[in-house]
């Protein structure tokens, strides 16, 4: 990235770019620097400081998968919003795996700007399990489960989990969803 028109808002999706290339763990204001083609010391005319970077790359990330969830359920309701919105969900992770493993640090780094703005991810989790005529109460709990079900898919199929067997993955996840959605219908009723 050339230097030229340098600014805060540049610095961050060059941030974000560098993330995606060379790792969440492996980025730095040295790193930076030489990403931009500037003095390290440069880097903080637009710039107060790492920590406040990260933050606004946590935002822009939050905004992003916020984004994609929506527009995944936009006129959908229950078992076709659900299948979207962790269809989207696993995209995001899977696209952008160094923004998902930051969004999913936010709780290590005590920001609370980070884990406020993370709690906008689970609003359209919300909206789709509230097409299940749940309590608020039990949207809580089963936004919960299918959070800990995708992120759990997830983390395995990163790490490699899943490749000892031939079954397709896409499918193993379908039939995940499936179980919650099942779930979902059956909390819907009242069925115990």
């Amino acid at each position: 990235m050339a230097r030229q028109g340098l600014n805060r808002e540049k610095l961050i999706e060059a941030s974000i770019s560098l993330m995606e290339e060379k790792g969440y763990n492996a980025f730095s204001m040295a790193e930076l620097a030489k990403y931009v083609h500037v003095n390290p010391s440069s880097l903080y005319n637009h710039i107060e400081s790492l920590d406040m970077l990260n933050t606004e790359v946590g935002l822009a990330a939050v905004e992003r998968m916020v984004e994609a969830e929506k527009q995944a359920i936009a006129g959908k309701s229950q078992d076709e919003a659900l299948f979207a919105i962790a269809d989207a969900y696993r995209d995001f992770a899977k696209t952008h795996i160094e923004l998902y493993r930051a969004v999913m640090n936010f709780q290590k780094t005590q920001n609370q700007v980070l884990e406020k703005a993370a709690g906008r991810i689970v609003d359209p989790i919300l909206q789709v399990l509230s097409s299940y005529g749940l309590s608020r109460g039990d949207q809580m709990h089963w936004q919960r489960v299918l959070r800990s079900v995708m992120h759990g898919f997830i983390a395995h199929e990163e790490a490699g989990g899943f490749s000892h067997f031939p079954a397709d993955r896409d499918e193993s996840y379908r039939i995940a969803i499936q179980c919650v959605a099942d779930g979902l219908c059956a909390a819907g009723r009242g069925e115990k």
